[in-house]
């Protein structure tokens, strides 16, 4: 069947260069699907996107290459924590190598010994006073071992009241340091080691995220910290789509991990062991997809499948590898992207889901107009849709909101 498809939509290629007022063309082309008519009218566009993407992993690479700012991480996590019962784990860009030039470096506070570690967030989450006291001396410890190390602390800014209490570091050279002291789950420690194995598995997975991630920052859909998507949000959003057959059938690009690698992945992992995963070289994966599609093909149907997703009736479940349907709901619609480790949605705001299926609407309309498809990494066509959604209540809100 595939191999029909191809050499229909061949035929039809070369139907259509004979120009835009071919008659068969204007016959044809209405009665294909979105995927089939993008690839029909724009195939040039669609081997320019490849080359595109291809130039972002390649830049990637490059900025993974960079270790300086590694090896000063390494030596601070040292100074502070030497001979201490307590390290930072590096959880996040660092570890996944999803790095970009905006990049932070996300660190999670984690006692070593399983008693302590207890004792520890007993008295820090139950005993506000403490938490503010710890969190602030351990903030001067870091701005005073940072100028010894050279790389003097511009800002720190101190956040208990969090969720997941947090501190962040702005140094003077621009780098951005994220220490995260969550609960017992260690969620941030569980879903890079996640990500990091759902990476092993086949490299268009980190095609289709950096080419989400690009079109998210040009249109300026991607802060969590004003309740818009998170990095993770989008990587989620990409390895559903890569392992659900209701995305790509018969064949996906990606497993169900938990279903095939619970070894690596299970919530039933001890945390201690989880980080030494992430502290060890990243884990072989034997699975090779049938599944050939092109970078290109794939961000299509990206785009066209979540045009269609309904997340008002639909739940997104990582571990299920399926969308299945969700509970009725009333008011705003939040974004349900159930991860394995936890029991609730790790998209908490509406305000997310508005803009990202809005974003989608706009991309998909670009796309069957043969805009927004080969022009990385500017996109210029990003302007038009910050202007149309300069005064919706997604963006208002971020107005209310002071970070940092």
């Amino acid at each position: 069947m595939r191999n029909i498809s191809s050499i229909f939509l061949r035929r039809f290629t070369t139907i259509c260069d004979a120009g835009p007022s071919s008659s068969i063309e204007k016959k044809i082309l209405p009665t294909l699907s979105f995927c089939e008519y993008i690839k029909v009218k724009y195939p040039e566009k669609l081997v320019k996107l490849d080359r595109q993407v291809d130039e972002l992993n390649e830049q990637r690479i490059e900025i993974k290459k960079n270790t300086g700012f590694r090896h000063f991480f390494k030596d601070l996590n040292n100074r502070v924590l030497k001979n201490s019962m307590a390290e930072l784990i590096c959880v996040g860009s660092m570890v996944t190598k999803f790095v970009n030039k905006q990049s932070d470096f996300d660190f999670v506070f984690f006692p070593k010994n399983d008693e302590q570690r207890r004792k520890f967030l007993r008295d820090f989450h139950q005993n506000p006073s403490f938490k503010q006291n710890f969190m602030n001396v351990f903030a001067k410890l870091l701005e005073r071992e940072s100028r010894k190390l050279g790389e003097p602390v511009e800002k720190i800014v101190e956040l208990p009241r969090l969720r997941v209490p947090l501190l962040i570091i702005q140094f003077e050279s621009g780098l951005s340091m994220d220490i995260q002291f969550p609960e017992e789950n260690y969620h941030a420690i569980r879903n890079t080691q996640l990500i990091r194995c759902y990476k092993q598995c086949d490299e268009r997975f980190t095609l289709l995220f950096l080419w989400l991630r690009t079109i998210c920052d040009r249109l300026e859909i991607r802060n969590s910290k004003y309740g818009l998507l998170s990095s993770y949000h989008l990587l989620l959003l990409v390895v559903h789509f890569l392992q659900s057959e209701q995305a790509l059938s018969p064949w996906p690009v990606l497993p169900v991990l938990s279903k095939n690698h619970q070894n690596l992945v299970s919530a039933d992992l001890s945390i201690s062991q989880v980080a030494d995963f992430i502290k060890q070289d990243p884990p072989i994966i034997d699975f090779q997809s049938h599944n050939k599609m092109t970078i290109s093909e794939l961000i299509i149907r990206f785009v066209d499948y979540y045009s269609h997703f309904n997340p008002s009736k639909e739940a997104i479940y990582i571990e299920k590898g399926l969308a299945l349907k969700r509970k009725q709901t009333f008011g705003d619609v939040k974004l349900q992207i159930i991860d394995p480790y936890s029991p609730t949605s790790v998209c908490r705001s509406s305000h997310a889901a508005t803009a990202f299926f809005q974003a989608i609407n706009f991309i998909r309309s670009k796309f069957k107009q043969g805009e927004m498809i080969a022009s990385l990494p500017t996109l210029p066509e990003s302007q038009q849709f910050l202007r149309e959604t300069h005064f919706c209540s997604w963006r208002l809100q971020m107005n209310d909101k002071t970070i940092l």
